[in-house]
């Protein structure tokens, strides 16, 4: 009996270690649309040093790894207007994109959403830079942005999209992707280039382009996939974005489009995320892309993944990864590689059970390049979700070194919150030693 009661120990042991610390972010700043749709960046020089961004206007840093977070609100030449996406580069800098509100008036003034800012700290996110800008285009506005740094050239490369009249049903009124990159910091920007010839519409639905997702290689080649019309596309530029292809290519059904519905909220979405492997990992170059299908008339859900193992455009077939009952709402899936060693991981919302408005944020991880993946729930309690509050169109994930942080948000009832977890890869591992003694 003594090596059963051993396993029981080790069992217990490990599930209180594995179950990670949940750390509540935002303890001394709170937007007046509450805290949520969160972003997150490791220092590439530090593992002890992050940053979140928030809806609206938050900027959260930590210095001890997470443990506890110091917040105030982030102010720019150009206002703050939500869609936070941080960025570390190589250099040990960090980098703030989001929309902007030059006047202070929001939807009042014709000047918001007229260009996409990026502040950036060398301070480890408590002082910023007044702002610079891509994509300044009045009176077409600049929405949903997102951006990554080249591990060993810094450039920072950034994708949105752009309407000619945001929110317009006239069919003269069209959506299309935008590209530009920075070779200085983010200081200065290359003009804004239209990478999408098939627009999409303006209504912010899933005839819209949007969700665009650059990823880049370790030879600086740029991929971008997002979502239009219930399927997946495609561009790609050799030449560091200076040529890209003159029509995307169609890449996959995007089943359900990126524009969903949810148990217990009014608006979810299932947008792709793409990810490149630029480390020195046997799996560089290595392009991976996630999704939500959703079938609204079956109510079932999938996390949907495929990869690229060159630059041809050769994509495996997608497969669910999801491994619970099909009928649990998934949604919000994102993603990152950890460019030291090649692991992927995702991040997403899967619902407690059918019956509930609850759900469970899932760490997903692969250390062979997605060919197998295990699974963890890192929330110690039930997220709670809302149809009154804006809720946030996406959660984050990064991870440097084995150093894990996942952002997600939740609601306590009179407000939303974001809340990240303490994850290392040395912790995730412990699960296969204890599948061993089983």
């Amino acid at each position: 009996m003594k090596p059963l009661y051993i396993l029981l120990f080790v069992i217990s042991i490990y599930h209180s270690i594995a179950q990670p610390r949940n750390v509540l972010v935002n303890t001394d700043y709170q937007s007046k649309l509450g805290t949520c749709e969160p972003s997150i960046a490791i220092s590439r020089k530090d593992l002890q040093k992050m940053v979140i961004g928030t809806v609206l206007d938050g900027v959260f840093y930590s210095h001890d790894g997470g443990r506890t977070w110091k917040g105030k609100q982030l102010k720019s030449l150009y206002g703050v207007w939500g869609d936070p996406v941080l960025v570390a580069d190589y250099r040990g800098d960090f980098h703030y994109f989001h929309l902007s509100d030059p006047t202070g008036m929001n939807w009042k003034s014709d000047e918001i959403l007229d260009r996409i800012v990026v502040q950036s700290s060398s301070d480890n996110g408590m002082n910023w830079t007044a702002g610079s800008f891509a994509g300044f285009n009045p009176p077409k506005k600049q929405d949903k942005p997102w951006a990554v740094a080249h591990p060993v050239l810094n450039t920072l490369h950034l994708t949105w999209t752009q309407f000619d009249k945001y929110h317009s049903n006239d069919s003269a009124h069209k959506s299309y992707i935008m590209y530009a990159h920075s070779t200085d910091g983010g200081n200065h920007w290359t003009p804004a280039k239209k990478i999408s010839s098939i627009p999409g519409n303006c209504l912010d639905s899933n005839a819209t382009a949007e969700g665009a997702v650059p990823a880049v290689t370790a030879d600086s080649s740029i991929f971008v996939v997002w979502s239009r019309n219930d399927s997946l596309w495609i561009n790609f530029s050799h030449d560091e974005g200076k040529t890209w292809l003159d029509q995307e290519k169609f890449l996959f059904l995007h089943r359900g489009g990126w524009s969903m519905r949810v148990p217990g909220l009014k608006r979810a979405n299932g947008m792709p995320f793409l990810m490149a492997d630029a480390s020195k990992s046997r799996f560089r170059n290595n392009l991976y892309l996630t999704w939500i299908d959703w079938d609204p008339i079956t109510g079932e859900y999938f996390v949907m993944f495929s990869k690229s193992l060159n630059k041809n455009g050769t994509w495996t077939t997608p497969r669910a990864l999801s491994t619970r009952a099909s009928a649990l709402a998934r949604f919000a899936v994102t993603g990152c590689v950890d460019q030291s060693n090649g692991n992927i991981y995702l991040l997403y919302y899967e619902q407690v059970n059918a019956k509930k408005e609850q759900y469970n944020v899932v760490l997903q991880w692969s250390k062979d390049g997605g060919n197998t993946w295990r699974r963890q729930r890192i929330n110690r309690k039930p997220v709670k979700v809302t149809e009154e509050k804006f809720f946030g169109d996406y959660n984050h994930i990064d991870a440097w070194k084995g150093t894990i942080r996942p952002v997600w948000t939740s609601f306590d009832g009179v407000t939303t919150n974001v809340f990240t977890a303490l994850v290392s890869q040395r912790i995730l591992d412990l699960d296969k030693f204890i599948f061993f003694l089983y």
